[in-house]
């Protein structure tokens, strides 16, 4: 066997049975402002303190095998985001909420979990459309009205580090009516295919309808729901296995 094909066969991976648990998680605080591998890393050391029997990946490097559905940006709580932990015998959701729990640092909890037999798709490949709540001084009125324009033209950098104007009205799906001035709720395209940031909503909030910058850098946002599906026609990430 020649030495390429001998490096290729010890990083094919074998299938393994996947048990894998689903667990809806919140953070807030001081953890809302660490980074995604950071957050990886802690439920990697959650996991495997609480003695579960998580699947590695095979190769060079073997790492825990956990699936997020959506990186969470820097700053940015969440009541409703998932994690996919690969088990290589069945967990029950109470087991690995009442293990995993008390390994985790304040402000992150697991806060629901599923368990799946060998899920169908990657929890990554599924999710087209995210909520969140911004809350900042005066926001509700003019978020509404920015949901009222038939194009925003918003400057991005694109994959080359080009930098091009697009049109994110597409990619803002509905408002929903709060009662206070001070926070809005908004459902947006979300996901690997159309993605929309909530930085990018509110600098176009600011261009079009002359929002403070100051207020909107201060804004605290709060991701709270995942969904699946093409809209209207969406599903919880709970079902989409």
């Amino acid at each position: 066997m020649r030495q390429d094909d001998r490096a290729a066969e010890m990083t094919r991976q074998q299938h393994l049975t996947q048990y894998v648990c689903r667990a809806r998680f919140a953070r807030k605080g001081a953890l809302s402002f660490i980074g995604h591998l950071d957050l990886m890393k802690v439920f990697e050391r959650a996991i495997r303190r609480a003695e579960l029997p998580i699947l590695y990946t095979q190769g060079y490097n073997p790492r825990p095998m956990l699936v997020f559905a959506l990186p969470l940006g820097v700053g940015i709580d969440t009541t409703g985001d998932y994690v996919d932990a690969a088990m290589a015998v069945p967990v029950s959701a109470e087991e690995f909420i009442s293990k995993v729990n008390p390994e985790l640092p304040d402000d992150l909890e697991v806060i629901s979990c599923i368990s799946i037999d060998e899920p169908q798709r990657s929890l990554m490949s599924v999710v087209t459309y995210a909520e969140y709540t911004i809350e900042a001084p005066g926001i509700t009125a003019p978020a509404m009205k920015l949901f009222g324009y038939d194009e925003i033209l918003i400057e991005k950098k694109n994959k080359k580090g080009k930098i091009v104007s697009t049109d994110i009205r597409p990619l803002m799906v509905k408002p929903f009516e709060d009662s206070t001035p001070d926070k809005v709720h908004i459902m947006v395209s979300a996901g690997s295919s159309s993605n929309l940031r909530p930085d990018v909503f509110l600098k176009a909030l600011c261009k079009y309808e002359g929002y403070p910058y100051a207020s909107a850098d201060d804004a605290l946002v709060t991701r709270t729901e995942l969904y699946g599906g093409e809209y209207p026609d969406i599903q919880g990430i709970e079902g989409l296995v």
